[in-house]
């Protein structure tokens, strides 16, 4: 069983590269200054970087989409611009692909992944973007893909930025790594994450420490896995989500200790909010023999109103008081969990311990009410009843329990056995 189990970190950075900055609609600002110089985000891109510029005839149509790119909620008429660009006879590849570009990312905005990626393929088709805005394009468009969960034309556009461009921006390989991740293509996204992580290693983004941890989980390397989550613990104490991993990954590298101590840690720190995080611990304890503790674990958990006070944990708790020798605790448990059960099997388990106590009376009230409840095996229930009529020297009414018992195939050789020895 893997560690990560349904843990899906979405998309998380699919659409980081979605807001290209546009080219200035003129060269010169109103005092004539040339426009002011950008940092170059790809500096050793192998592609020729064209110097290109709106054209001046078609300044209302780039207004209107100008304008509405930098205003919120507008993407519909970013688009609408766009279309009125594209079908203007005067447009030139450079004004068609920055409408295309800003259209794709507008479509981005309004989660239409099939207009995003018609509008993204023909911004980079155009072939007229500078090489910022021309990989910003690739780079939205394969999160749109990732998005869309079409991750074979994703990869190989990411692989394509980083050919071309040599990039050193720990954003682009996180996106690689969280294409191959949602891929469940675990081994592969160890490498991009790890470069991910090495071009930003004063903060990293937690997110992709924990989807390589989640890799390092999935791939069964526990060394690895063990060692970035006691990081992570150690940098974020009360990171949730870590923590958790960080117990799921010890117990399946068989450090079960490890695994409940840190648990405890995180329970005592009033992490665990959630019903399931109480049941796992409940569950490691059961497997380590702990039931004393188990029974602590389920009675804080259901006096929090976290766990829910129903048949099935009164029932959990009933076992782990009984097999921890709290046989009065683990009747009132048991009690408690027999009226409110969907069927009787928690009856059952408080007859058993009623007449192992002599209770017989008892013991056989539980055991009928079981029996009304549904039992997966009723003969279980017919040699409660049969035991309890012995001890209270009613002969022949656990001769007829008994008969009962042997109907059932599950209790059959047992109860005849026992029936074969009182009727002597």
């Amino acid at each position: 069983m893997k560690a990560t189990h349904s843990l899906k970190l979405a998309s998380l950075v699919l659409l980081a590269f979605c807001v290209a900055t546009p080219d200035a609609l003129a060269q010169r600002n109103r005092s004539g200054d040339k426009k002011e110089e950008r940092e170059v985000r790809y500096p050793d891109a192998t592609r020729d970087d064209p110097d290109g510029s709106f054209s001046q005839r078609l300044a209302k149509p780039i207004s209107r989409m100008q304008k509405a790119y930098e205003a919120d909620g507008e993407e519909e008429q970013v688009i609408a611009a766009a279309e009125e660009i594209f079908v203007n006879e005067k447009a030139q590849p450079y004004d068609r692909a920055m409408a295309a570009l800003l259209a794709g990312t507008a479509a981005i905005g309004l989660d239409d992944d099939a207009r995003a990626a018609t509008y993204l393929t023909r911004a980079i088709d155009e072939n007229a973007l500078s090489n910022d805005n021309h990989y910003t394009a690739m780079l939205s468009l394969a999160s749109v893909y990732i998005n869309s969960d079409d991750f074979a034309k994703a990869d190989p556009l990411i692989a394509r930025v980083i050919a071309e461009t040599k990039t050193t921006d720990p954003q682009v390989y996180a996106l690689q790594g969280a294409s191959f991740y949602n891929n469940d293509k675990f081994a592969e996204a160890i490498p991009a994450l790890k470069r991910a992580i090495e071009l930003k290693p004063d903060a990293p983004d937690d997110q992709w420490l924990q989807m390589l941890l989640a890799c390092y989980a999935e791939t069964d390397d526990n060394a690895a896995a063990i060692a970035l989550g006691e990081q992570m613990q150690r940098k974020s104490p009360d990171d949730k989500r870590a923590l958790m991993m960080l117990a799921g990954i010890y117990s399946n590298a068989d450090q079960i200790d490890k695994a409940a101590a840190l648990l405890d840690t995180a329970r005592q720190k009033g992490m665990l909010s959630e019903a399931s995080d109480y049941q796992r611990l409940v569950s490691m304890y059961f497997g380590m023999d702990r039931e004393k503790d188990a029974a602590a674990i389920l009675e804080e958990g259901m006096a929090k109103g976290i766990m829910p006070a129903d048949g099935k944990n009164y029932a959990t708790l009933a076992q782990a008081h009984y097999f921890s020798d709290n046989i009065p605790a683990a009747i009132a448990a048991a009690q408690k969990a027999a009226p409110l059960a969907t069927d009787g099997e928690p009856g059952l388990f408080l007859a058993q311990i009623l007449g192992q106590e002599d209770r017989n009376a008892e013991a056989k009230a539980a055991a009928q009410q079981a029996l009304a409840k549904g039992l997966k095996n009723p003969g279980n229930a017919w040699m409660a009843i049969a035991r309890a009529e012995y001890y209270s020297d009613n002969i022949a009414g656990a001769q007829a329990a008994y008969r009962e018992a042997a109907k059932d195939p599950s209790t059959k050789t047992e109860a005849q056995k026992a029936l074969a020895q009182i009727s002597r």
